[in-house]
C-alpha cells in the first residue's frame, strides 16, 4: 500500500508485483481503477474476452463495475501502481478465481491478436 484514502482523497494507491503466471481473481471496482505499469508487462482481461497488454509507461483504465482480472504473463513479471477510487467506502468486490485454463487461454489469444 502506498497510501490510503482519507478525508481529502477518495482513492488509494498501491504497488503490486506479479510474478510470471500470477494474476488476481475476477473482481470489480464500484468507482473504477487506474493502473500505471512501471515494469514488465501487465495483462488485463474482461469477462467478454477483451484482453489488454500494457508495458512499462502504459496506463490502463478499469471502468466501474466491469468484471476483470489483471496480472503478469506466462513467463515475465509485471509491476503496476493501482489507483482505486472508492464509492460508499468500498473500492473492490472480489469474485471467483480465474482458473489456469481461462488465464492461459486469455494470454495466448491476446498474443495472437497482437501479432495480427
Amino acid at each position: 500500500m502506498l497510501f490510503k484514502s482519507g478525508d481529502y482523497r477518495d482513492f488509494s494507491g498501491a504497488e503490486l508485483t506479479f510474478s510470471p503466471r500470477a494474476r488476481s481473481a475476477w473482481h470489480t471496482h464500484p468507482a473504477g481503477q487506474t493502473l500505471i505499469v512501471t515494469q514488465g508487462t501487465i495483462y488485463t482481461g474482461t469477462k467478454d474476452g477483451i484482453v489488454q497488454i500494457a508495458k512499462a509507461g502504459d496506463v490502463v483504465l478499469c471502468p466501474p463495475d466491469v468484471d476483470h482480472w489483471h496480472g503478469a504473463g506466462l513467463s515475465e513479471k509485471g509491476v503496476h501502481i493501482a489507483l482505486t477510487q472508492e464509492k460508499d467506502g468500498k473500492n473492490v468486490n472480489w469474485l471467483e478465481l480465474l482458473s489456469d485454463e481461462e488465464y492461459e487461454g486469455y494470454i495466448k489469444e491476446a498474443g495472437r491478436n497482437r501479432k495480427q
